[in-house]
């Protein structure tokens, strides 16, 4: 080996001396100069240059561009990337930026180039479908590149160190340099390296927060689908898994102290059911402050505070008190920036003591400075509240009748009134300021944030047999409020209420998730479920994915499905269900939250 290092050391000092062409031909010294370089270039990494690399991997990048077609999608390009790097900081980089990108290919395959560079074939992502998966194999990616197992190879190759300078001097010729990435990109390593990355690679992602039992899955999965046979292609070619490695997986586990699992999150299509709103605590959901405070909102004048009596949505709505009859509560929202072309919609809901008090809703408009330049009752004016409650909506736009926003205009806020003559209480919920043009992302599961009940007090929007389902204010993952399912014995879960098949188009695509956490670790599964006209479900399932909670952690999954009906279903189907089952032991709490599907 020494001798190999002290020959390539003479080939660069030759190199760098090579003479020079005739001054005549310009073309032709740049060109002798540019090959010149490559060489020298190529010789510097193979003797360890950093620098080297970086510039050889941007080539080695070049030419891959060439025949490969990149992943557009920016859903799939950022999860991938998010995986990604939650992992890089925990490796060691030696100077290099690691980066990585996505390939449009239906193989399961995953590699690393010189420079730090991984690559992921979307086939992958079909059979890697967790966050823990894909992380199990770009930490096994990353930890090759770590040990910069490819430069070993390529020093111990004389075979490959021959195909690089016939590529480095023939910078055109496209089959050269495809044979030199195909090297490079089903590069066999040892038995010692695989071992290498494989104990790098789960110790450092378990250390990013991934779960490390992931490891064991994922090669049960490449074998259980491949086999062992020698007909494995792609990343099993390079990467052959075997019997040893996931024993050597599950014994590293052992030392962790990790208990082996096999279901684990999947945040690819994770998604958000908030609602546009300007506001902050606009549903008055967040505990009153010791010395009186609300959250968001100011008491400029009077009484006011947080009450459970009347609520228009989840537990809590803001009541104002007019405590004599010419007294009045004055209540302000938190400063939203505005300017004149503003166009804002304004909704809100109000119920009074007995239908004889007095509110109004206006706005307060403000300079940069935030001096009060207006006052506005442009949404309700002062007058009756029903008793019996009423939901108001007003559009706040310049107009020549009524114009709102001035030049000098930069801030706004919500006033809420009660009084000034009348006597009693007055509540004031659900508020909603949002751009009228923003449209709220829609969700079929509309109770699917768990924050209404029934006037019974049952959550709103599903269907169970276990009556001991209620929402929990007190733990929420998004919003302020979960679904909590207490344990029984046998199985327990909810189902939403039936979703008619005329919502949705033949051939759709559906994307769906939520959020769960437990007191202890409890598995179940969500599926999707075909009914008839009698409310019977079919056999066949659109989609199932099974989840396992972990204890006081909330954890996110997916899942996706499209809305195809076979021949002997159509006219037979009449709505779609989505089910969560699952066997929460007497004793023990299972929670869930933020169940999105569009």
């Amino acid at each position: 080996m020494k001798k190999r290092f002290n020959l390539l050391l003479l080939i660069v000092i030759n190199l760098a001396f090579v003479a020079r062409v005739h001054a005549g031909n310009v073309l032709q010294d740049i060109l002798k100069a540019y090959q010149t370089y490559q060489e020298v270039n190529m010789t510097l990494w193979l003797v360890g240059d950093v620098g080297a690399e970086k510039r050889f991997g941007k080539e080695l990048q070049f030419w891959l561009g060439l025949s490969t077609k990149p992943e557009k999608d920016p859903k799939i390009n950022a999860y991938v990337k998010g995986i990604f790097n939650r992992l890089v900081p925990h490796f060691k980089n030696h100077g290099l930026n690691y980066d990585v990108r996505v390939i449009k290919n239906n193989t399961a395959n995953a590699f690393a180039i010189p420079g730090g560079h991984i690559y992921v074939h979307t086939g992958l992502l079909d059979l890697a479908k967790t966050d823990d998966e894909l992380a199990t194999v770009l930490a096994h990616e990353l930890a090759h590149a770590e040990r910069r197992h490819s430069l070993q190879n390529f020093r111990a190759s004389t075979a490959a160190v021959a195909l690089l300078n016939a590529a480095v001097k023939n910078r055109k010729d496209r089959e050269t340099w495809g044979a030199l990435l195909g090297y490079l990109t089903l590069m066999k390593f040892s038995r010692k390296q695989e071992d290498e990355a494989d104990d790098i690679g789960q110790f450092r992602m378990a250390s990013a927060g991934f779960n490390p039992a992931a490891q064991v899955t994922v090669w049960e999965k490449f074998l259980k689908k491949y086999g062992d046979s020698k007909g494995v292609e792609q990343y099993l070619s390079s990467h052959p898994p075997s019997s040893k490695r996931i024993e050597n997986a599950r014994n590293n586990l052992t030392r962790m102290n990790v208990s082996e699992k096999t279901v684990f999150a999947n945040t690819r299509n994770l998604m958000s059911a908030e609602k546009a709103n300007l506001l902050g605590n606009p549903s008055f959901e967040l505990p009153q402050a010791a010395n009186g405070a609300i959250s968001g909102w100011q008491i400029s004048e009077g009484r006011a505070r947080i009450s459970q009596r009347y609520s228009a949505g989840g537990r809590n709505s803001l009541e104002l008190l007019s405590e004599e009859r010419l007294s009045k509560t004055r209540v302000l929202s938190e400063f939203v920036p505005v300017n004149q072309s503003s166009d804002l919609t304004l909704s809100g809901w109000l119920i009074s003591e007995s239908g004889a008090q007095n509110a109004a809703v206006g706005i307060e408009l403000y300079d940069a400075q935030k001096r009060l330049r207006n006052r506005i009752w442009a949404i309700k004016k002062s007058d009756k509240v029903p008793e019996q409650g009423a939901r108001f909506e007003t559009r706040l736009v310049n107009t020549a009748k009524q114009p709102l926003f001035a030049a000098n205009t930069a801030f706004m806020r919500i006033v809420l009134q009660a009084g000034l003559v009348s006597k009693g209480s007055v509540w004031f919920d659900d508020f909603r300021l949002k751009p009228t043009s923003a449209a709220d992302p829609v969700n079929l599961l509309a109770a699917g944030d768990f924050e209404r009940s029934l006037r019974n007090g049952f959550p709103e929007g599903v269907v169970s047999s276990n009556q001991k389902l209620e929402l929990d204010f007190s733990k929420a993952k998004t919003g302020y409020a979960s679904l909590k399912i207490p344990g029984v014995e046998g199985s327990t879960g909810f189902a939403f209420s039936p979703m008619s098949t005329q919502l949705f188009k033949p051939g759709q695509n559906v994307d769906g998730s939520f959020f769960f956490t437990a007191d202890r670790q409890i598995k179940g599964i969500v599926v999707v479920e075909l009914l008839d006209s009698s409310g019977r479900a079919l056999e066949r399932r659109l989609a199932q994915v099974e989840f396992e909670a972990d204890k006081n952690q909330w954890t996110g999954t997916s899942f996706s499905f499209s809305f195809d009906l076979k021949n002997e279903e159509t006219g037979k189907v009449s709505a779609i269900q989505i089910r969560l089952a699952s066997e929460v032991p007497p004793g023990a709490n299972l929670w869930v939250d933020n169940f999105v599907m569009r």
